[in-house]
């Protein structure tokens, strides 16, 4: 028996479910779901100095997210992982437990790759329901979802990606990146020539997570207040420490360095690369910059050393 809901009752369900979450469309923002879990920017805590105490900012909400994009719901999955270990980020999690992802996708699929409820077209009235935990369990609604036998079931095949696949080897990734550094190969100093440097491609990810905190006081100099905000490697500052010296002077260390974390230290620490094909970053950059390019010749020529 398969759980099927009508596309026309969709929007009526969420209506229903909007009386205990606050619903959030995804589906067509630039900026990644990371967002709503970790802020652009973000305060803490704060530190009263007539009272002398520090109090931790509560920002979590009851959301429900919709995703259409199996590449985002499979990087939240990553992302939780990453915020969960080695060490619990308190900030993150206080907005995560109360939310629920609901992926809403027009491509078959045989698994789904995160989300709490996944709901798949399988026709052009009808989408099939995945439920994968407690959460997306306790969305469903009788008046809406129904069991049927064997419904009518169309083939939605997702667009190639050979990309995605390429990531299916991490270690060959991580070996290729790695010796290309050490072999200085002269794709570096192209992509130093490419790259302006933005930070786009980090902000649009929806698994980069670096921040900077910072530190601020009120104008009447009562309370001060700790921030948490968006960094990037590839940003001039994001390496430099106390004293003004810099571990990543050049564009092409900070470059780098961004590959690094994703393909290399990812995999050692996490069993996998932290990307998910989405092709956010090179839909995003402004210098045309394509990673999945990048990676094609590095490995290539890593193959013929």
């Amino acid at each position: 028996m398969e759980l099927i809901i009508e596309k026309k009752k969709i929007k009526e369900w969420l209506v229903v479910l909007g009386k205990d979450f606050k619903v959030v469309d995804t589906r067509k923002k630039v900026l990644p779901p990371k967002q709503y879990f970790f802020p652009v920017k973000e305060d803490l805590f704060s530190f009263d100095l007539k009272s002398k105490k520090l109090k931790t900012i509560d920002q979590s909400e009851n959301i429900l997210l919709l995703i259409s994009s199996l590449n985002k719901l499979e990087a939240m999955t990553q992302l939780d992982e990453i915020m969960e270990k080695p060490q619990k980020d308190f900030f993150y999690w206080q907005k995560r437990d109360k939310s629920v992802l609901v992926g809403i996708v027009d491509e078959s699929i045989k698994v789904p790759y995160g989300g709490d409820l996944v709901l798949e077209k399988i026709n052009q009235k009808e989408y099939r329901t995945w439920v994968l935990n407690s959460k997306g369990r306790n969305l469903l609604k009788d008046k809406f979802f129904k069991k049927v036998l064997k419904p009518r079931t169309i083939n939605y095949p997702s667009k190639p990606n050979i990309f995605k696949e390429k990531l299916l080897d991490s270690e060959l990734l991580a070996e290729a990146v790695e010796w290309s550094w050490q072999s200085n190969h002269k794709i570096w100093n192209e992509l130093a020539e490419k790259c302006l440097g933005c930070g786009i491609c980090t902000y649009v990810c929806p698994l980069c997570h670096c921040f900077s905190m910072e530190d601020q006081v009120s104008l009447d100099n009562s309370k001060c207040f700790r921030c948490r905000q968006w960094d990037a490697c590839t940003l001039p500052r994001f390496s430099q420490i106390a004293g003004g010296h810099n571990f990543h002077k050049t564009i092409k260390e900070r470059y780098y360095n961004w590959y690094y974390h994703k393909f290399v230290r990812a995999y050692r620490q996490y069993g996998k690369a932290q990307c998910v094909a989405c092709g956010a970053c090179k839909d995003n950059c402004p210098a045309g910059i394509k990673i999945g390019e990048v990676l094609k010749e590095i490995v290539k020529d890593y193959k013929k050393r």
